[in-house]
């Protein structure tokens, strides 16, 4: 058996043959016609549209129930994209003027559009560039005719995916809906893809190149998306074994934990696990698996599913759906976090590195619109609660939380003046995940009422490696000593103020890491809800002494080795 490592995308195991996709449409060529065709060549793409327009529209209401207002809008932005006069009369005129066929005419209109959005430093782009690459896809395979190289069917049964771009056109196709695991060579985790996977639970990884040299069609593997590998050239014992962890896996996401069941470890010490969500699907998720409430909802979705800026009557009703389902569980509410520049338009010039500009709450504070618009909606939806938080990602100091605090105030009272019922506070707090943030927790936990620390961006620039840049993938995942320290600091501070503190992201549900974070000092923990089986093994397992024990001794290991070495030795199987 070899193991090939990726990124994880969405969480879960799953075992089947191999369906390559996508990887024969590098082949159309740029094909002239003659005059006497151009008119059969438009027909086509017209054809073509009202086709891919009229699949998108049946694939959402087959997903109506499955998935929620959010993650459906999707499709929605697919639909206006193939209605849109600019793209289509685009096409058209590399039809008529420059005597294209259509398929090459729609590559090339396509083509020229992905490649501006990628140019730009823009995440809002980016994920348009994303949308624009699926609807695109959609269209070039509705247009295939008797001429094109004949591609190989989809299975009729259940089957992995294996395509070089994660797109919802391969996730949702009218001949096989039976998509049970996904790879691909490129795709990241803020895509829509990858939301609609994660709100679906299919396994999915991504960062695997050349995966026509690897893979053979029909060839059966293993998407083990918890550890973001592929399992290929499996023997009849590896393939036994993996089957029924995948059975596992499935059986596990549907049928619940047990919601009564109380997270703590082997002596009793109370553990507060809750959700991390990016939709309204996930929340109920979380809500269904026993989870303590939401500790981070992602709230970019509501902004990039289309094109328009969602109206503050739209997020009020999106957000109040959420805290009404969790029915009296904490929710904490993460304000947009994306560049300024995909907040102020696409007039505004980009940035040469937006990871480190103009961002999170520095984007909201310079787009004042933007933020109260959230403060709004959040004050509105939270009436009658007292647990509903506002998160506010990539603080750096002090001052950030205090103008965050201030427009709070402001937008209450303002509100209030309206006579419009809102809530009669909500707790605010930073995400701490740039160093600057976790040297000077202390006043930022004596500003705010509790602290989320988002544990893969902190790494991410505590290492300055990049998490979804796979050449850089084993210097984020190394076990540093400094990414130790800093949140054994942390935890150390967040005692001293009597403030808690929730763990995010995928390293805070890491269950090797978990006895560290435990004798740490951190009881909160904000994980995707597939994760909480995993966890609650873990929790069993140890003693709260026995995770002091264990977080002593990665704290006296001078080197990555060293703690690689005591983590290795921790039993989480």
């Amino acid at each position: 058996m070899n193991v090939l490592r990726g990124e994880s995308v969405a969480p879960g195991i799953a075992v089947g043959p191999v369906h390559l996709r996508g990887y024969d449409e590098d082949e159309i060529g740029v094909s002239r016609i003659a005059a006497d065709q151009v008119e059969d060549e438009l027909n086509r793409l017209r054809s073509a549209l009202q086709r891919s327009r009229a699949q998108i529209e049946d694939i959402r209401s087959k997903q109506q129930g499955q998935l929620g207002d959010a993650e459906l809008r999707i499709f929605d932005a697919h639909i206006a994209y193939l209605s849109d006069a600019m793209f289509v009369t685009e096409i058209e005129q590399q039809i008529v003027q420059e005597r294209l066929g259509v398929r090459p005419a729609v590559r090339t209109v396509f083509g020229k559009y992905d490649r501006i959005f990628q140019l730009v430093e823009s995440e809002i782009l980016r994920r348009r560039a994303s949308d624009l690459r699926d609807v695109s896809t959609r269209l070039l395979r509705n247009l295939e005719d008797a001429g094109t190289k004949e591609r190989s069917s989809v299975p009729t049964g259940r089957y992995l995916l294996a395509a070089r771009k994660l797109t919802t056109a391969d996730m949702f196709n009218l001949q096989s809906e039976g998509v049970d695991g996904i790879v691909a060579e490129e795709g990241g985790m803020s895509s829509h893809a990858a939301i609609l996977a994660r709100s679906m639970g299919i396994p999915t990884i991504t960062g695997i190149r050349d995966l026509p040299r690897l893979l053979r069609e029909g060839s059966v593997v293993v998407v083990d998306a918890n550890t973001g590998e592929l399992r290929i050239d499996l023997t009849e014992a590896d393939l036994g074994q993996f089957t029924e962890r995948a059975q596992g896996w499935k059986a596990q996401r549907q049928q619940a934990p047990d919601v009564d069941h109380r997270h703590e470890t082997r002596d009793g010490t109370a553990i507060e696990l809750l959700g991390s969500c990016g939709s309204g699907g996930e929340a109920e998720m979380a809500r269904t698996f026993g989870l303590a409430g939401v500790g981070v909802f992602r709230t970019e979705l509501a902004f990039l599913a289309e094109r328009r800026r969602p109206t503050e009557d739209e997020l009020t009703v999106q957000y109040r759906q959420v805290v009404e389902g969790q029915q009296g569980r904490a929710v904490n509410f993460r304000l947009l976090d994306v560049a300024a520049a995909a907040l102020a338009g696409e007039s505004r010039d980009p940035e040469r590195n937006p990871a480190m500009g103009m961002r999170g709450v520095r984007g909201l504070l310079q787009n004042q619109d933007v933020l109260r618009l959230q403060l709004r909606a959040i004050l509105r939806a939270a009436v009658g609660t007292e647990n509903t938080g506002v998160l506010v990602p990539f603080v750096t100091h002090v001052m950030d939380l205090q103008r965050v605090k201030a427009a709070v105030i402001e937008e209450r009272l303002a509100l209030r003046k309206a006579k419009v019922a809102v809530a009669e506070s909500v707790r605010v707090a930073p995400v701490i995940e740039v160093p600057s943030a976790a040297l000077s927790c202390g006043s930022l936990l004596a500003e705010s009422d509790f602290a989320v620390v988002a544990v893969d961006d902190l790494q991410a620039h505590l290492l300055a490696a990049d998490r979804d840049n796979s050449a850089v993938r084993d210097y984020h995942e190394l076990p540093h000593p400094a990414v130790f320290e800093t949140l054994a600091r942390i935890a150390k501070e967040a005692d001293q103020k009597d403030r808690e503190v929730i763990l995010f992201g995928e390293t805070a549900a890491d269950p090797v890491r978990l006895p560290f974070y435990i004798g740490a000092g951190f009881r909160r923990f904000s994980i995707a809800p597939v994760r909480l089986r995993g966890l609650l093994k873990v929790l069993r397992r140890y003693s709260a002494e026995e995770c002091r024990r264990i977080c002593a001794r990665v704290l006296e290991a001078p080197r990555s080795i060293d703690v690689q070495r005591v983590l290795v030795s921790i039993e989480t199987d």
